[in-house]
């Protein structure tokens, strides 16, 4: 009897040490599971942004060659006009951790200068700026001209973007309505509300585009004091991802990120920021709200 006791023990510490090793390696196969479906999450979302992005762009470039094709540029200016306006713009960044590339928001100073010339448009990044922005700053000296009547073919623009770091830009076309902006009310020797921030490309009809990001803009202007946010119009609500976190098994923990429809201006509200979000159609309305 003792010896059958002694047998059904071993038998019994062997299945126990057995089912420890099993449930051990269990758990670490759900760990692993867990934390590829978290990476696949963040490799989507990070892909949805990058294509926003890009349809973003292309939507823009394609409306910029129609407008291009049918413009013709005014000459009849005698001189030149002078000035200076300086605003922040927001963009969206690349950073680079490890494998995954993240988007986040920043803001940069741009000057815009107004000098006797020969209409061109002149670009200057400080430091090192991964930008595009050329094509922008062309379209918002013909808008400028359509709004203010002043024709610019006498005048150069030079346009100079500031940075506290080397940074590379993935949306440059999303500063355009902010340019034009700083173009009229230089040409009307006029100022803008500095607490005022805004995001949105310029097209060729004066409309302002809609850009990528968003979150991350308004998030990176809060951060830098904004009190006011204008984005284009049908942009307000945006998607975020809200993570849920579930233990299926005691001990385990799985992260899944849902897809939410949310108020900007709440979702910076939820941030700890106070910022007036508000839509705006075309540059003369972003122009009537925000001049002093």
């Amino acid at each position: 009897m003792l010896i059958l006791s002694v047998v059904v023990n071993l038998i019994l510490a062997a299945f126990t040490g057995f089912s420890l090793v099993e449930s051990n390696r269990l758990k670490a196969q759900v760990d692993d599971l867990s934390y590829s479906y978290n990476e696949l999450v963040e490799s989507s979302r990070n892909m949805e942004q990058q294509l926003n992005v890009t349809a973003n762009q292309l939507g823009y470039y394609k409306g910029l060659t129609e407008y291009y094709s049918n413009l013709t540029l005014s000459t009849n200016a005698a001189t030149g006009i002078i000035g200076q306006t300086t605003i922040p713009i927001v963009a969206l960044q690349t950073i680079q951790r490890g494998f995954r590339v993240e988007y986040v928001g920043v803001v940069m100073e741009a000057d815009v200068e107004l000098r006797e010339g020969e209409g061109r448009a002149l670009v200057n990044t400080v430091p090192k700026i991964g930008i595009d922005i050329q094509a922008s700053v062309r379209t918002a000296m013909m808008i400028s001209e359509e709004v203010t009547g002043v024709p610019l073919s006498k005048t150069d623009v030079i346009l100079t973007i500031r940075a506290s770091q080397d940074v590379d830009i993935v949306d440059g076309p999303s500063a355009g309505a902010a340019i034009t902006l700083a173009l009229i009310v230089t040409i009307y020797a006029q100022e803008l509300d500095s607490g005022a921030y805004m995001t949105g490309t310029i097209n060729g009809d004066g409309t302002v585009g809609s850009v990528g990001g968003i979150p991350e803009k308004a998030l990176a202007a809060a951060e830098n004091g904004a009190k006011r946010f204008f984005v284009p119009e049908g942009q307000r609500l945006i998607v975020v991802y809200v993570p849920r976190t579930t233990s299926p098994v005691p001990g385990w923990t799985i992260t899944r990120y849902e897809r939410k429809i949310v108020e900007l201006q709440d979702y910076l509200e939820d941030q700890g920021y106070s910022v007036v979000v508000e839509e705006v159609e075309n540059i003369e309305d972003a122009y009537a709200m925000m001049k002093l």
